[in-house]
């Protein structure tokens, strides 16, 4: 393809040490690297290559070096073409020049020069010198085409034969027999220190004369754009369209005709320009934690400095920050790549629970950092002192890699997380359906549930009719089995004794709720959970409160964690908490953006912790309950996003406990109901009358009784009825009322009451304060039940 070999010999000469050096005639390699299985397809044919580059034609020192992204483009790519993996090759090419290239630094390909291997300061310099390089010459083979490439090579090497040439000479021989001016190519992608940074806005779909036509930009957000051939394919039903597309706008407007509805827009799947990769792309490896400039390594306690020194030793030329998980901060967490020293610690538990790692050997875990996806959490574990020493020499060969697996020093198991291929953009959203012939009477799934242990039964806190199907799926599964127990929740782990008392009836139900502070903790309407509490009751069926305080939750919320916390308070926390389910923090985020248009004052951080701790504190409590009383079932009750079975309560259920699980909910028509859920319910409407209210907003009073009115509803009643803005309402019906909690109790009991006297005190200037009776009407609406 080149041209005849240069020289009339060529030797393979071994040497003790690891090197890999091509010289004229021959190249040194060392004995442990000669021996390896698959040098004779990598790392030999690279290094004779240079037969042709480097040695047969040399590198001229003014211009920087362009042998190495040359030769690594022709040998290593090629060979990685020839076993069908040369777009995975090219990504790998970019996720390591992103790994350690950062915008801050001032590296351009036409500077390069020779850089050693072992250097690990080195490395951002090699991945422009190897990796943008090779990248380089695979555009440039794109833009020309395989034939004129080659051509232009073998131009280049004639000329250019056991002398001394540049880029500047390259371009020479790919102008010359291209017939192209190559000046805006060779001078953006050598003279620059950044890469293109693409983005697909405003995706639109539209019909002409029946048929779809795509609309979209392609935005670079780069100070200057590139002049760039975009690779992209249309995904339809039934092909796939791939077009080339040229782009030298900041912003770049398309729009393409189809013969059918395009699904999938995918930019550059086969990686074929040097680029920033996607968040969506980009896998989180052992490099990215290497390459970033803010790490953060985090040891249990002092005596896991000794067992992993080794590693920190190869760490130290990293610039790695060394601290105890006592004093990690929330805001290390979130602003860092963290690496921890061992699983069993509480700081790596609280994130990650226990990973899967053998027992033996030592293990190497990269994953995205739950607090922060643009860095990664890296969880290193090892038997003994002797297992890091002999894995640790060999991490900077599998840079790579997400998971590595090492046993006495030999590679067990290496895996590069999934993550999409190319920067793809959904296009159309199809709705499930279900199959009716299919669908099932509520006692044929009553039958299916029996045959689980836990059975979850989401709900939208204010929907009565989910309620009521809750209370049906109670009742039917007691007739069945009356070795039953009811998870809710509503309340708290502190006010089980007080659900208890009550249930055996020595509480009555106001003092139920005063001392369980319902309308504090939970606030939504009592009449929604009374029937299935009264159920239990009569029944003497235990209920279990499972969440965490919500003082606790909404501090570390606010805070950005549990630092905030004291250590009684975080003695109550879940040891073990697991951010990172598949999906959990993407769900989270939208929930979180629907929060944050509510006034909510904390950062996502802290709002995905508080979450998780919702999460692990029901799945924990759960697990206690069925461990202490293993042949009962539990009926679950929690809003829908609690009981989702791919990444809410199910899984850290079954990470504590092996247990049969199902989840059961009211369709909300949403397509997400079935991945969520194992059964659907289709319940009719059904409703409460309205909570009889006064029409007052209230606030707690300081050293003294009653309660102060804040503001009145001009539309409401008590306003009518002659109530004043700073009235203190002493009692309603001649029920002390001492806080809002009590007031909200004593209404609960006015639901079919035409009106309520209210005692209020109102200040008068000068004459004192005077007592008053005042009649408030109510409204209510009769209660309906459809089930």
């Amino acid at each position: 393809m080149l041209g005849p070999y240069p020289y009339n010999r060529f030797s393979i000469v071994e040497n003790r040490l690891p090197t890999g050096f091509a010289m004229p005639t021959f190249t040194l390699l060392g004995q442990s690297v000669v021996r390896l299985p698959f040098i004779v397809d990598t790392s030999l044919g690279h290094e004779v290559l240079h037969s042709w580059f480097g040695n047969g034609v040399h590198m001229s020192p003014q211009e920087g070096n362009w042998v190495e992204g040359l030769t690594t483009y022709l040998a290593d790519q090629t060979f990685a073409a020839d076993a069908g993996r040369d777009t995975a090759y090219r990504k790998e090419q970019l996720v390591k020049y992103q790994s350690f290239v950062r915008p801050d630094m001032d590296l351009v390909l036409r500077h390069f020069s020779n850089v050693g291997h072992g250097d690990m300061k080195g490395q951002p310099t090699r991945a422009v010198g190897y990796n943008k390089s090779s990248m380089f010459f695979h555009m440039l083979r794109n833009k020309l085409g395989s034939d004129v490439f080659t051509a232009s090579l073998q131009d280049f090497f004639k000329r250019s034969k056991f002398k001394t040439a540049g880029w500047s000479d390259l371009q020479t021989s790919f102008e010359s027999v291209s017939g192209m001016d190559l000046e805006s190519f060779f001078t953006q992608w050598l003279d620059r220190n950044d890469v293109p940074v693409l983005a697909v806005q405003q995706p639109e779909i539209l019909n002409k004369d029946g048929y779809p036509v795509i609309h979209f930009n392609i935005v670079q957000h780069n100070d200057t754009p590139y002049m760039l051939e975009v690779p992209v394919v249309i995904k339809t039903a039934a092909e796939e369209i791939h077009k080339t597309l040229s782009v030298s706008e900041p912003l770049t407007p398309f729009e393409i005709p189809l013969a059918s509805v395009p699904r999938t827009l995918v930019i550059d799947p086969d990686y074929d320009l040097m680029r920033q990769l996607a968040p969506s792309e980009l896998p989180p490896t052992w490099s990215q934690f290497l390459g970033t400039a803010n790490k953060v390594v985090v040891l249990p306690d002092e005596k896991y400095r000794a067992l992993y020194k080794s590693l920190l030793d190869d760490l130290e030329e990293s610039a790695i920050q060394v601290l105890l998980q006592n004093e990690v901060t929330d805001n290390d967490l979130a602003e860092n790549s963290v690496l921890f020293l061992g699983t069993d610690g509480s700081l790596s538990r609280s994130l990650f629970a226990h990973p899967d790692h053998p027992e033996e050997g030592f293990t190497l875990d990269v994953r995205p950092n739950p607090l922060n996806p643009s860095q990664v959490a890296v969880l290193i574990s090892a038997a003994n002192t002797e297992q890091v020493e002999m894995a640790a020499r060999k991490l900077r060969h599998y840079g790579k890699y997400s998971f590595l697996s090492f046993k006495n020093g030999r590679l067990q198991d290496k895996n590069i997380a999934e993550t999409d291929s190319g920067l793809m953009i959904e296009l159309l959203s199809l709705p499930s359906g279900i199959e009716t012939s299919k669908s099932q009477t509520f006692d044929d799934i009553i039958t299916r549930l029996l045959h689980y242990q836990v059975i979850y039964i989401g709900e939208t806190h204010t929907n009565y009719e989910d309620h009521q199907l809750q209370l049906e799926i109670i009742r039917a599964l007691y007739e069945d089995d009356s070795r039953l127990a009811i998870g809710m929740e509503m309340f708290t782990r502190p006010n089980q004794s007080v659900i208890d008392r009550y249930l055996s009836g020595e509480l009555d139900e106001k003092s139920f709720l005063k001392e369980s502070h319902y309308f504090k903790t939970w606030r939504f309407d009592y009449r929604l959970y009374r029937d299935i509490i009264n159920f239990a009751k009569h029944n003497n069926l235990a209920i279990i409160a499972l969440n965490l305080e919500k003082d606790i939750v909404n501090r570390v919320f606010k805070a950005g964690g549990p630092n905030s916390l004291d250590d009684e308070e975080a003695s109550l926390l879940p040891a073990d908490r697991k951010l990172d389910e598949p999906g959990y923090r993407q769900r989270i985020k939208t929930a979180f953006m629907m929060h944050a248009g509510q006034g909510q004052n904390g950062d996502f951080s802290g709002f995905l912790q508080a979450q998780a701790l919702w999460d692990e504190t029901m799945a924990e409590t759960i697990v206690e309950y069925l461990e202490t009383h293993p042949g009962e079932r539990m009926v679950v009750i929690a809003g829908k996003g609690h009981v989702d079975r791919i990444n809410a309560i199910p899984p850290r259920v079954a990470r504590r406990l092996e247990v049969s699980q199902v989840v059961a909910i009211n369709s909300i028509g949403s397509p997400s109901d079935s991945k969520t859920a194992d059964f659907v319910f289709f319940s009719p409407p059904a409703s409460l009358s309205a909570f009889p209210v006064l029409g007052v907003m209230l606030e707690d009073t300081e050293n003294e009784e009653g309660v102060l009115v804040t503001a009145l509803n001009p539309q409401g009643q008590a306003m009518e009825a002659g109530m004043r803005e700073k009235d203190i309402i002493l009692a309603i019906d001649d029920q002390p009322v001492n806080d809002v909690e009590d007031v909200k109790i004593e209404m609960l009991y006015k639901e079919k009451s035409a009106s309520v006297m209210v005692r209020t005190r109102r200040r008068a200037f000068l004459f004192g304060d005077k007592e008053l009776d005042i009649e408030v009407p109510l409204k209510s609406a009769e209660k309906t039940h459809n089930m």
